[in-house]
């Protein structure tokens, strides 16, 4: 889902997958991971929020689900009785900021991408008051080959955002980032190009490129 700079789209923030439905009725729906999918995807095309159904299955906001295994997509009712029970961290804390390295760059960046951006990062927070990290799911920031395959071929079959072939998309290389929230885009737009960071499309907010 990502592009590369000269001008492929990048899908993975667009991205709603056509999985069960909405479970509105009903009891709750067993839904088997498939490759590249996220809690956060699996709660998105089901209309829930990523808290709702990671609270149903007694998870973290942050667990990592393992293709083949199953997720309970709950009814309505029933998601929302798991958010009532669950503990206060779970129903009340800040969105959750995808793994970061020790120096503050996100998990999967290539060496001198990740040393650019903890520099970049530290810039936005201390001249504009925003921090920078990608938006919710594993993949945001790097991808496999296989992992681009599948969102490819969602995009081909239609459940999908506009997606590069695999090979050619620059989260394979470590290179490209899906921010969390437009503010973040318009720091970069700012200061970004003096740490080797652009937003090659303008119709992509999300999107952001190391180009050294």
């Amino acid at each position: 889902m990502g592009r590369n700079r000269w001008g492929a789209a990048c899908g993975l923030a667009a991205a709603m997958l056509t999985l069960t439905g909405p479970a509105t009725a009903g009891a709750a729906v067993p839904h088997v991971v498939q490759p590249g999918e996220t809690l956060w995807s699996i709660a998105s095309s089901n209309g829930f929020t990523t808290r709702t159904v990671a609270a149903y299955n007694g998870l973290s906001e942050d667990a990592h689900v393992v293709a083949g295994s199953t997720i309970q997509v709950p009814t309505e009712a029933e998601g929302a009785a798991a958010l009532a029970a669950a503990p206060a961290e779970q129903t009340t804390a800040a969105a959750p900021v995808p793994v970061t390295t020790a120096a503050g760059a996100p998990a999967g960046l290539a060496p001198g991408a990740a040393e650019s951006w903890s520099a970049m990062r530290a810039e936005a927070q201390a001249s504009y008051g925003v921090d920078l990290y990608p938006a919710e799911g594993s993949l945001s920031v790097y991808r496999t080959y296989e992992q681009q395959a599948y969102l490819y071929d969602l995009y081909l079959s239609g459940q999908g955002a506009p997606a590069n072939p695999p090979g050619t998309s620059t989260h394979e290389l470590g290179v490209a980032v899906d921010l969390a929230a437009p503010e973040m885009r318009a720091v970069i737009d700012e200061i970004g190009a003096a740490y080797g960071w652009h937003a090659p499309h303008s119709n992509e907010w999300w999107h952001v490129e190391y180009w050294g």
